[in-house]
Formats: C-alpha cells, structure tokens, sequence
C-alpha cells in the first residue's frame, strides 16, 4: 500500500510539473488564493518536505531544504526524480517490523515517538493536500491537469 501510494504520488506530480510548464514565470509566482503560497513556492514546499521526510524515516537528521532551494520547475523535477528511486529502494527494503517501529518526531518542547508507517502515510497525504492545491491554482490559470485521482492511476498501471 506505502509503494503504491507514493508511486502514485510521482504520477500525480508529474501530471501536475507538465501543466505547470506551461506557465509563465510571472504566473509560477502568482498568489491565487490566501491559502496557498503560488505554484511555484508550493513545489518547493512539496519536494523540501519529502526530503525531510525520508531523513526523518531513515531516523536521520533533516536536511536543511526550504522551498527557496527550489527556484524552477527543472530542479524541483530533478530533485523529485532522484528523491522517488531513492524513497522507492527505502521503501522496498521494509518489513512489517520495521514498518511498525517507533520513529522519533521532534517537536519544540520534546519528541513524540509513533510507528513509521504512520509517519509515511502522514507524508503521502500532505501531498496529495498541496497537489489539490496546485490542481486548483493551476485550472484556475488555464492549465487543469485532469482529474488526480488515485483510481485513475490504479487503473493505468493495471491496463499497462
């Protein structure tokens, strides 16, 4: 179910970075709505967050990324592209034991310890958060990617 969902993941964002291409450097850093940094600021956001997050299952110290490190869509898909074949060996190499484990998160006055799938599956749904976002942002300009939808891409890879 992980692998599946971030390979998901990479298929959404993908369909996402190929509309977004499409645009204007003025419109990548267009504000569209109060919820939502632009469209390029939110790809940023995404592929920062995933890299700390793969650290943090790695029970790693997170690298310092932020959405500025991320300043056109070639880089954001690069580093998307060497993050997945990285998070998808990760993933590979896990068992129910390790899935179960309690991983450290850090808050500001302590750490909580929780399982790591949970922190994995927590990861996987802030993406598809900030994807719809994008989808939204990116329609509202003329350039709707299409319907997301997890099915779909379900339905893809059984029809492959």
């Amino acid at each position: 179910m992980i692998s599946t969902l971030y390979d998901y993941g990479s298929w959404a964002n993908g369909r996402l970075l190929t509309k977004a291409a499409q645009l204007s450097s003025s419109q990548l850093t267009e504000r569209l709505t109060k919820g939502a940094e632009p469209v390029l600021p939110t790809f940023g956001h995404l592929v920062s967050a995933d890299i700390r997050w793969l650290a943090r299952w790695q029970e790693q110290a997170p690298p310092a990324v932020s959405p500025a490190d991320f300043p056109t869509l070639q880089i954001v898909r690069q580093r998307w592209d060497d993050l997945s074949a990285k998070r998808r060996a990760y993933i590979a190499g896990l068992d129910d034991r390790a899935l179960s484990e309690a991983i450290s998160w850090p808050g500001r006055q302590d750490s909580t310890k929780l399982p790591r799938w949970q922190a994995m599956v927590h990861c996987a749904n802030h993406g598809t958060q900030h994807r719809s976002e994008l989808a939204a942002m990116l329609t509202d300009l003329g350039h709707s990617p299409g319907d997301l939808d997890l099915i779909l891409y379900c339905r893809e890879r059984a029809q492959a």
